[in-house]
């Protein structure tokens, strides 16, 4: 009995600390969005400048992740997510310090790179170190901590800015950090990890961070220029050419990033697929409402922001229920039910009214996050059990890669819907928010079919 209760009490201190990780990197993108008029005002900057403090953030954040899961599996994840709370913490003090709005953009792509170095190993530490019989109500919790990075940032934000300094929303990931290291401390007196020793593909690492960094920045053109402008084309091929050397690279290498041959297997292509969509479609809970709530409904930011809690709050809870789930109900299962409620939640919003109330918004916003809970973890637990052992850094990198991708493209796609139906009074208004809600729920099925399809599949080959 004393064995098992401090087999328990180890298990709790690896999710934290793992958690903390991802919860400091997914608060801080909220927590700033909110600071960025007050940033502008300090610094006698324009917004389009402080801007580049989230902007720059992840761009850092997605195109080095890869790099730092490819490695945490040759070095230790520990020690890379270790090292990763130490930038993260410093570069937050450095932040907190800022006199000019180069310097702020400057400490926040230093803190991207700590935030990387968490989303990268977090997820792995937790499937390397909990027995197999345990992973899926870690991951449970995981997903819970996940999902309250947005539910605080904004709120907590606010308050921050409200009762002391801007300075104060980074200042606040001290303490956290600190925990978070203390708790690495504990995991290494009690876990040896075992390394990997092959070769970094250096060649590849370069080839697809870059990439990556080139289909940001085209995306962060695109509502500014314009889809076809020469300025949001050129990125969008140079991706198109990067990438391509990559996966010819990557075929060829003797020591790949990732076995792209891994990729035949339909489930973990469709899991990886449903982490772009998910991460979007997530996304748009938090760009959508307030267009809709401030400029039509007229509330007032305090207001949207619980109507935005909806959705993280059910995911926050379902996420625990998800996780206990995982032992008694087949994973493709929970993930086909989770997008058929997603899918539906906002299939329901694409045909959004004028004279619909916050509290109905709220309601269908919270049963979306009811499937998005349902949904994560046991997809996480997928995609971490298709690879082997050596590579689990690697792999959760690339999940949170993709997940971070969709969410930058379904912004653009969303803001471009909304932008471009503004000119010609409130129905068309509406048309343009109709547009996004039903653009991811298209997505979304899309989703649903490739796991249905994937599932009947392998129900063949077993017969």
């Amino acid at each position: 009995m004393k064995i098992g209760l401090k087999r328990k009490i180890n298990d709790q201190i690896v999710i934290f600390t793992a958690g903390i990780g991802l919860f400091l990197s997914t608060l801080d993108t909220g927590i700033i969005n909110v600071a960025l008029p007050a940033l502008a005002q300090t610094f006698h900057s324009s917004i389009s400048v402080i801007s580049w403090t989230v902007t720059l953030y992840t761009l850092v954040l997605t195109g080095t992740i890869i790099i730092f899961g490819r490695l945490s599996d040759n070095v230790g994840r520990l020690k890379v997510y270790s090292l990763g709370l130490i930038v993260f913490l410093l570069a937050s003090i450095l932040c907190s310090l800022s006199h000019s709005p180069g310097q702020l953009i400057l400490f926040r792509a230093i803190q991207g790179i700590g935030a990387a170095m968490l989303q990268a190993t977090a997820a792995a530490i937790i499937t390397t170190t909990i027995p197999k019989e345990r992973i899926g109500s870690a991951l449970g919790t995981l997903g819970m901590l996940i999902a309250a990075g947005p539910v605080l940032g904004p709120s907590l934000g606010g308050l921050l800015i409200s009762i002391g300094s801007w300075r104060w929303i980074f200042l606040i990931n001290v303490p956290i950090s600190v925990i978070g290291l203390s708790g690495c401390v504990l995991i290494r007196k009690k876990v040896k990890e075992l390394r990997n020793n092959f070769k970094l593909d250096l060649i590849g690492n370069i080839l697809l961070s870059v990439s990556i960094l080139f289909i940001l920045w085209g995306l962060s053109i695109w509502p500014i220029k314009g889809l076809l402008s020469f300025y949001t084309v050129i990125p969008f091929v140079v991706f198109i050419i990067l990438f391509t050397a990559f996966i010819i690279w990557e075929i060829h290498t003797r020591h790949p990033i990732i076995d792209l041959r891994l990729f035949r297997c339909g489930s973990l292509s469709a899991s990886i697929l449903a982490v772009l969509i998910f991460g979007g479609a997530t996304s748009l809970g938090f760009i959508v409402p307030p267009y809709f709530l401030e400029h039509v409904k007229h509330l007032l930011p305090w207001q949207t922001g619980i109507v935005n809690l909806s959705a993280p709050m059910a995911l926050v809870i379902f996420s625990k229920v998800s996780g206990q789930l995982i032992k008694k109900v087949q994973t493709t299962h929970l993930m086909i039910t989770g997008i058929l409620i997603m899918a539906s939640a906002y299939g329901t919003l694409g045909g959004m009214e004028v004279n619909w109330s916050p509290f109905l918004i709220s309601g269908i916003l919270f049963i979306y996050g009811i499937g998005a809970g349902l949904f994560q973890p046991p997809n996480t637990a997928a995609i971490m059990g298709a690879v082997p052992y050596e590579i689990q850094g690697t792999i959760g990198a690339v999940q949170r890669m993709v997940q971070n991708l969709g969410i930058a493209l379904y912004t653009v796609i969303a803001t471009a819907l909304i932008q471009g139906h503004s000119h010609n009074g409130i129905n068309d208004l509406m048309n343009g928010y109709q547009g996004a809600w039903i653009f991811a729920a298209i997505t979304l099925v899309l989703s649903l079919l490739t796991f249905v399809f994937v599932f009947i599949r392998c129900q063949v080959k077993s017969i």
